[in-house]
């Protein structure tokens, strides 16, 4: 657990370490917490109302700092990634958040399955005493927006922009919700330009529009630039590689598309598990957890079809890229079959292929079905 947590935080840096054994971790704690001078008085526990108290204050940064404290302390409480989240969405600091939500997934809901609705409980009692509380609006809508809630969503961006017209999370999340919702989606595009026009610097805005552009209005000129844009600006998160595999679907780039996916798995594996191999016409079932993925071999003759089909009773999402026998990325899928990975592919040569499959991110729990027809 703590080796997931620590690669986690780092998830988005090219080239960074993914193996952090729990003994240096353990041994960073015990150096930290050990750090004061001999007879100097303690420095007080990081808490989630010290945290708070920051955001209220405008002191977003140091709202991040005491929310980390907690999160380190407590890393499957939900209240330390709530307020973390609240504070990054403050700063514009988006695709942080969203990290932080799939953190929410892999950590804290497999151990309080409640975590949603402690979540959006809060929020409401909140609201209930000052409708108006841009802070409570922000994280409030934005929980609303990462949990499909769309229609609640807009209602709670409304409200937000009613007291601040000119507010670039507003606008941006606003225009995201109508795009993947359907609704409205002229308005959508327009508010995403508006929030453009507001932060147009920030990478974090253009990855909201690079994921608006993917899985809300598919445009994939559009949101290769777009991710293209956040990356070059400082973003490099498993997403951004998801995003850019299906514009480079859309261009008829199998092969690209299958680079992309191949990094993000790579990003997201904490510990690539060998499994058996896998003939046709049959299945395996497999255990994942956090930062597991899993890679099969698949053996081929030449002109043989490789179909492989995934799912799960557990959870909906998964991710999966077929290596030639020479190691090089050939195809990939995410989200073929509603949101499951499927592919058919004709192997232009023997040898034994490759399957690296996980659940997006991979964040979920669960018991992953595979299967070779």
């Amino acid at each position: 657990m703590e080796s997931v947590i620590c690669n986690w935080r780092r998830a988005g840096r090219r080239g960074s370490s993914r193996k952090t054994s729990a003994t240096k971790v353990m041994l960073v704690l015990t150096l930290t917490l050990g750090c004061g001078a001999p007879g100097s008085a303690k420095a007080a526990e990081p808490s989630a109302e010290q945290g708070q108290l920051y955001i209220d204050q405008g002191r977003y940064a140091q709202a991040i700092r005491e929310f980390t404290g907690v999160i380190d302390a407590h890393p499957t409480d939900v209240e330390g990634y709530r307020g973390r989240i609240e504070a990054e969405l403050l700063l514009g600091r988006y695709s942080d958040a969203v990290l932080d939500y799939q953190r929410i997934i892999a950590l804290v809901i497999p151990v309080h399955p409640d975590a949603k609705s402690v979540m959006l409980d809060g929020y409401a009692a909140r609201l209930a005493v000052a409708p108006q509380n841009i802070p409570a609006l922000t994280g409030a809508s934005a929980a609303r927006w990462w949990f499909f809630d769309y229609p609640q969503a807009i209602h709670l961006l409304n409200q937000l922009l009613a007291v601040r017209p000119n507010d670039p999370f507003g606008n941006l999340f606003r225009g995201s919700a109508r795009l993947l919702s359907g609704a409205t989606q002229a308005k959508g595009v327009a508010d995403i330009e508006k929030a453009i026009a507001l932060d147009p610097q920030n990478p974090h805005v253009r990855f909201i529009v690079a994921d608006a552009y993917t899985y809300g209005l598919p445009d994939p000129d559009r949101a290769f630039d777009e991710a293209n844009l956040a990356m070059d600006w400082g973003l490099d998160t498993p997403r951004l590689h998801a995003i850019l595999a299906v514009s480079y679907e859309a261009f008829g780039e199998p092969e690209a598309a299958a680079a992309e996916i191949r990094e993000h798995i790579d990003m997201v594996t904490e510990d690539l598990v060998p499994a058996a191999p896998l003939a046709a016409g049959n299945s395996l079932s497999l255990n994942l957890v956090p930062g597991r993925s899993y890679e099969i071999p698949l053996s081929a003759n030449a002109g043989d079809t490789i179909s492989i089909t995934t799912g799960s009773r557990d959870f909906y999402d998964t991710i999966m890229v077929l290596l030639a026998p020479d190691g090089t990325p050939v195809i990939s899928s995410d989200d073929a079959n509603h949101y499951f990975a499927a592919f058919d592919y004709v192997a232009p040569a023997a040898g034994t292929y490759r399957l690296w499959v996980t659940s997006f991110e991979s964040v979920n729990t669960g018991v992953l079905l595979v299967d070779r027809s």
